[in-house]
């Protein structure tokens, strides 16, 4: 078994993450230690995949998976929750502790109710850990994605442990180091574009984060990596202005069904031209194992999108790059180009580079000098 790669990101707190590429699990855990008592919490602790990976952690950092006392579900969703009945089973003092929400279906493990304190019968969002006086907050995330989705403020280390709240796919260059660059937005907005409900349910829980006193100075969300310094409230405050879900599928759904009709008048010259080149390109877009198939293929025609129109052209182009040898590019790239303009699609400078072919800036600089 090979051990568990442990990082603090804070005092006695503690992160694991699990290895995917495109969507990283990550599984915190938490000492709170005061006049030689200690408590130990373990924060959604992922799926039965990530099992010897949590007793390797938990050995290392609490002396075993039997000395867990807290486990804190921030949702239902099974790859945070389903190893809870495994690490209840283990440590016969542990409890869960949840919202109610979330134990409506968490139960369906078989977790008897003697074992859950459900976080709406507390008189305050502040509990104080009895046996070592540290103080953590309840922070609502209500529909961020799910109805009864908590969040876990730490006072001692001013870390917001953030559930799928500002969670994102990996979309840093680098897979080096646990904390989040500028490169690290476009997997938050990914993630937030294609799972919370809507603008509303993100603004006032970027709301409740910031009536937060003292305001975290990390978010350690469920899925991608740790938000720190600069980047906490920039991150926050783009979110709070991001479409998401509805809100999103209302403003860009001209643009994506005008997207839709010229890659179905696209893939049907591909098909035409390229039938080799078509296969590979398909079998790419249906990849298992990637953190979201971003268009939706039925037989030989994209019938949705899942993500921002332009988020998923800018994903086209690259796989067209990636996998066709350098002499059809070009060509395969023209035939693109020339749909998206047949079809008025709206397209930023930057898409429009992208789909420039080889030699051509070349005779730009002729046709001007």
């Amino acid at each position: 078994m090979t051990s568990a790669k442990i990082s603090e990101i804070g005092k006695d707190f503690f992160l694991v993450r699990s290895k995917e590429k495109e969507l990283h699990r990550n599984i915190y855990f938490k000492r709170f230690s005061n006049n030689g008592q200690t408590v130990n919490m373990i924060f959604d602790p992922g799926t039965k995949l990530d099992g010897d990976t949590v007793m390797d952690a938990a050995k290392r950092l609490f002396g075993g998976i039997q000395n867990i006392d807290i486990i804190f579900l921030s949702h239902q969703d099974p790859d945070v929750s389903s190893l809870t009945p495994f690490l209840l089973a283990g440590s016969k003092k542990s409890i869960l502790l949840t919202s109610i929400d979330t134990f409506r279906l968490v139960s369906m493990y078989g977790i008897p109710e003697k074992r859950v304190v459900l976080i709406e019968n507390f008189n305050s969002e502040v509990l104080t850990i009895k046996k070592t006086g540290h103080r953590i907050r309840f922070v609502p995330a209500y529909y961020c994605h799910f109805r009864g989705a908590m969040m876990l403020f730490d006072y001692e280390t001013k870390i917001l442990f953030s559930g799928d709240f500002a969670a994102g796919v990996n979309t840093k260059k680098s897979d080096e180091g646990i904390f989040a660059t500028e490169e690290s937005w476009e997997g938050i907005k990914i993630f937030h574009t294609i799972y919370m409900p809507s603008n509303l349910a993100v603004r006032e829980t970027v709301d409740r984060i910031g009536l937060l006193n003292p305001l975290p100075e990390i978010i350690a969300p469920q899925h991608g990596d740790v938000i720190r310094g600069e980047f906490t409230i920039e991150f926050l405050t783009r979110l709070s202005e991001l479409e998401v879900g509805i809100d999103y599928i209302k403003s860009t759904e001209p643009q994506k069904d005008l997207l839709l009709d010229s890659l179905s008048d696209f893939i049907n010259r591909l098909k035409t031209a390229y039938p080799e080149e078509w296969e590979k390109l398909k079998t790419e877009l249906k990849k298992p194992g990637q953190f979201t198939t971003v268009f939706k293929l039925e037989r030989d025609t994209i019938t949705d999108i899942k993500v921002d129109y332009l988020d998923a052209l800018r994903h086209l182009i690259e796989v067209v790059e990636r996998v066709n040898d350098p002499s059809t590019v070009n060509q395969i790239k023209t035939f693109l180009n020339f749909e998206l303009e047949n079809h008025n699609v709206m397209l930023p400078v930057s898409i429009q580079n992208k789909l420039k072919t080889e030699g051509e800036e070349e005779k730009v600089e002729n046709i001007m000098f």
